[in-house]
């Protein structure tokens, strides 16, 4: 992932409400991330003062190639230091 594929700054609340996933098989209630819950967890464990979230996806050419991707990235000082997958194809 590059720098250039960041497209919005984003708070925690914003992205867990975006990407809350309701399926019986994990509870009454829905669940930010899904199945992917603890790699979200994991991302946010990760934070450190000052660092931004940032929603990213890959140019249009990868998904038309059947390699786009997209997700959420921490970005500290200017750098991509993690990130989770939300979409591929």
């Amino acid at each position: 992932m590059e720098e250039s594929w960041l497209t919005r700054k984003l708070t925690i609340e914003e992205a867990e409400t975006e990407h809350l996933v309701k399926d019986d098989r994990l509870g009454s209630e829905p669940v930010p991330f899904g199945f992917n819950n603890a790699s979200w967890k994991q991302l946010l464990s990760m934070m450190q003062n000052g660092d931004e979230l940032w929603e990213y996806c890959s140019p249009k050419k990868t998904w038309e190639l059947l390699m786009g991707v997209a997700g959420i990235a921490i970005l500290r000082n200017g750098e991509i230091v993690g990130a989770i997958t939300t979409l591929e194809n």
